[in-house]
């Protein structure tokens, strides 16, 4: 594993006088400083990671791998591809896309938490690299495909993310952001909430004994409830150099995904 380093090479949209454009507002419940919120997801995340696997089981009722794998194929992602997963965790998007793109693609997954590349380590991909989104530690124009799945809340400016997305991928390249949002119908907003971070986080922390599995998940519902809506997160995509921005969404918004190209003359 690598720690991250300073970007070289091409110019970033990011290095443009911007507005930042956080994903939700701090939450000073779980942090009192917004330069604490890394540190606390880190350490969170250490200590819960190892249970992430059956959280997705949990909450996707055993569908997450393979809805994962669907939108991968159909955001364009292809054999042969270089592709980068940016947060990956326990590299379950990783593992998806290494399916597709077989023995003459590859797949990188990243991320920074020391637990969650423990146990990307136990799945079928192998190459994982200790950073954050926000400061990629890979040259320009290196990969053909960059994923995030269900992690978007937790980089601290939307633009200087996208930007650096868009500097690793090559011209053409496709970025792919799995998301958990709020759904539009009050009854099922309410249902998922009761059932993420309610019910979930009980389950969890009494059948581990982990009370950091409550925090876990009233943190992730937290996040959900109180992010910016998908037209904030197309439009920074936008601002950042990318082309073909848009949305796609399963019940009632609960689950969206969002897809953009890099466009071919860069900046």
């Amino acid at each position: 594993m690598m720690s991250a380093t300073e970007p070289q090479g091409e110019s970033s949209v990011a290095r443009v006088p911007m507005v930042p454009v956080a994903p939700h507002p701090p939450l000073r419940r779980y942090y009192a400083e917004e330069g604490e919120r890394q540190v606390f997801l880190n350490e969170l995340f250490n200590r819960t990671a190892y249970q992430y696997r059956n959280i997705d089981k949990a909450t996707g009722f055993g569908s997450g791998l393979w809805y994962r794998r669907k939108a991968l194929r159909e955001a364009g992602l292809k054999p042969g591809m270089h592709v980068l997963d940016v947060a990956c965790g326990p590299g379950l998007v990783a593992q998806c896309a290494r399916a597709i793109v077989g023995p003459s693609g590859s797949v990188i997954g990243l991320d920074p938490s020391i637990g969650m590349l423990r146990e990307a380590q136990k799945g079928p991909c192998r190459n994982f690299v200790r950073g954050i989104g926000e400061q990629l530690p890979f040259p320009d124009r290196t990969f053909d495909f960059l994923s995030m799945g269900y992690a978007l809340r937790h980089v601290s400016d939307l633009k200087t993310a996208f930007s650096e997305y868009r500097r690793v991928l090559k011209p053409g390249g496709i970025v792919l952001l799995l998301d958990i949002c709020r759904p539009r119908s009050p009854f099922l907003l309410s249902l998922s909430r009761f059932y993420i971070k309610t019910m979930m986080g009980i389950v969890f922390a009494a059948s581990t004994g982990n009370r950091d599995m409550k925090t876990l998940m009233e943190y992730w519902w937290d996040t959900t409830e109180y992010c910016v809506p998908s037209e904030t997160i197309l439009s920074a995509l936008g601002e950042m150099g990318f082309v073909d921005a848009s949305l796609h969404e399963i019940f009632n918004g609960l689950l969206r995904d969002y897809r953009a190209v890099k466009a071919e003359k860069t900046v």
